[in-house]
């Protein structure tokens, strides 16, 4: 009997290092992945604030993508970082790729701050959406409603597809157009195009947008 108790005691305490061992490698690439030159002892509790969201983004002189962490809707708590581009100094705009969070309220900036190895940074503006491209950020789905920038000129194909929390979008005040690819709010099945107001731009519609 002491012989099965003892191993017994051997087993669990085998089983709780493993998990251990699990737990620690599974965050430690997380935050490897993450790029983040935040220490990871202050990341730890951050997904227990509701108002934390990332958007994912890109410039436009590099596919690398960037995660941009947002705090308040009017910016962020601290600046974009670059993810292994090596000229952000000669970019000149932003495309957004994705959204991580759980709001159900989201505000795109005008403008975001790149800044490289060196420490140098700028200021970019964001010109595009294109969220269809990068499936696997899927907080977009808990949505319900979206504010644009007048700075955004084009919704790309596909970028709000299938959406079907999304009921109200609305397009800060601005001049000239703003372009629609096909099926961007298709699928959308709590928004019809009443629900979107454009700001006084005059949109440029592709196929299905809605629907």
């Amino acid at each position: 009997m002491k012989g099965q108790f003892t191993r017994l005691i051997i087993f669990m305490t085998v089983c709780v290092l493993l998990i251990a061992g699990i737990t620690a490698v599974t965050y430690a690439v997380w935050t490897t992945e993450d790029g983040s030159s935040t220490p990871a002892t202050t990341q730890t509790g951050e997904w227990e604030d509701a108002s934390y969201r990332y958007l994912v983004i890109k410039t436009d002189v590099s596919d690398g993508l960037i995660r941009y962490r947002q705090k308040a809707d009017g910016g962020a708590d601290f600046e974009a970082f670059d993810a292994g581009e090596a000229d952000v100094l000669s970019a000149t705009s932003v495309t957004v790729v994705g959204y991580e969070g759980i709001l159900t309220t989201l505000k795109i900036p005008s403008s975001v701050t790149v800044k490289n190895s060196a420490g140098e940074s700028k200021d970019l503006p964001v010109t595009v959406i294109a969220t269809g491209t990068v499936e696997q950020y899927d907080g977009l789905r808990l949505i319900e409603e979206l504010s644009i920038p007048s700075s955004v000129t084009e919704i790309a194909a596909y970028s709000f597809m299938f959406c079907d929390s999304l009921t109200k979008v609305v397009f800060d005040a601005g001049d000239g157009t703003v372009t629609l690819g096909d099926k961007c709010f298709y699928g959308c099945v709590k928004l019809t195009e009443s629900d979107v107001d454009y700001g006084g731009r005059t949109a440029v519609k592709g196929e299905f947008c809605f629907g």
